[in-house]
């Protein structure tokens, strides 16, 4: 009986990890579509005559990430409207020169993933497609807290707006 229990389960993990693969390949062959790739490299840009344009497709999990550069240099990150700044990971802001070691993290903060420390910073610029944004407030949470970048309200209350339009979201400057 135990036996039977552990490859019921096993096949329960085993479709679990193949069937979103699997469904992403069958569509792609009966619609001739292609899907996305987790994660935009360069986010769909266009000048317009009022500012710039910039599209994210959504991921599998409905999540818009993309590649942004931060003073400069790219990283990652997820559009999150509940953050309310920029947030940076540790790691990436130490690779960027953004926080130094023995930098205090003297901000508390509670996230989605519980409570923590942060340090605030002005990030120089930012940039997600040719969209580019000076001095943004953001914040660095302390090593290990947070898996992706947050792309928040710092960067995008500056934009003329943004919206979900299926399933891609369009800022616009």
């Amino acid at each position: 009986m135990l036996k039977s229990m552990l490859y019921v389960v096993a096949a329960v993990l085993l479709a679990a990890l193949l069937i979103p693969d699997f469904a992403g390949r069958l569509f792609e062959k009966r619609t001739g579509a292609t899907v996305q790739s987790p994660v935009a490299t360069a986010p769909e840009s266009e000048r317009m005559d009022a500012g710039y344009v910039a599209r994210i497709a959504a991921d599998r999990s409905g999540h818009y990430v993309s590649e942004i550069q931060v003073n400069g240099r790219a990283v990652t990150a997820i559009v999150d409207t509940g953050a309310s700044l920029v947030t940076l990971r540790y790691e990436d802001a130490r690779a960027l020169g953004v926080v130094l070691p023995g930098d205090k993290f003297d901000i508390s903060i509670r996230t989605a993933n519980g409570d923590g420390r942060a340090r605030r910073v002005v990030l120089r610029s930012v940039r997600l497609g040719a969209i580019t944004f000076n001095d943004v407030d953001a914040l660095v949470v302390e090593e290990g807290a947070l898996r992706t970048n947050l792309l928040g309200l710092s960067f995008l209350r500056r934009l003329t707006r943004y919206e979900v339009r299926g399933s891609t979201l369009v800022l616009e400057r």
